[in-house]
């Protein structure tokens, strides 16, 4: 009967300690939600802006008259880009598995149809290059669409990621407001996309580069 108890609190042990650790990374895996006090705060080691407008935390209303706390941006060219936390060599975030941390999600809301691209780099990569980037086709639309792609070019599920980089679009004129970008999911209270279903919300199609 003891022998009984004792490995059933082992193994509760072990239970609480994997899920105690995966909270513990997910904590660790970057995202912004660009809300309450910490809006400003978060876009203080964005770095290495490129053919963009200065990004502004605002307040709009979304297509159901809901109030949104987003970042804007407006692209000056056709080679936008952001480093989220990050520059070209430095982040304000340690390296995370990127085959845990596969799907990127986003709620965004563009004026103009645009392809988005993520370029990363992982701790195995000597430089950055075209392999490792994700095309994603953003539809333009009245109302934000939560976007989740699973980042499946190049090395992304095989190492840890050390940097990455957010290209909102390849023209100028796109202005997007970007209500979230995550690792783990949406924020809690946003429903996840059905990619099955008629949802007025989207899910941006993977592209591969040509």
């Amino acid at each position: 009967m003891r022998t009984a108890i004792h490995r059933t609190c082992v193994a509760l042990g072990i239970m609480c300690l994997v899920t105690s650790l995966a909270m513990a990374q997910d904590g660790l895996v970057p995202q912004w939600l660009f809300d309450g006090g910490d809006a400003e705060d978060e876009l203080d080691d964005w770095g290495a802006q490129n053919q963009l407008l200065p990004l502004e935390i605002e307040e709009v209303k979304d297509g159901a008259g809901e109030t949104r706390s987003v970042l804007v941006t407006e692209s000056l060219g056709n080679d936008p880009y952001m480093f989220p936390g990050a520059d070209w060599n430095n982040a304000n975030y340690e390296p995370f598995p990127g085959g845990t941390y596969n799907t990127l999600s986003m709620s965004v809301r563009i004026n103009q149809a645009a392809t988005w691209q993520v370029y990363y780099i992982t701790m195995g990569d000597a430089a950055w290059g075209e392999v490792m980037r994700q095309n994603i086709d953003i539809p333009a639309g009245a109302d934000f669409q939560d976007v989740e792609v699973e980042l499946e070019r190049g090395g992304w599920q095989d190492d840890d990621v050390k940097v990455f980089r957010i290209d909102p679009g390849t023209a100028a004129g796109i202005v997007a407001e970007i209500d979230y970008i995550s690792f783990t999911g949406p924020p809690e209270g946003v429903k996840a996309v059905d990619p099955r279903a008629k949802l007025a919300t989207q899910w941006a199609r993977l592209r591969d580069a040509r």
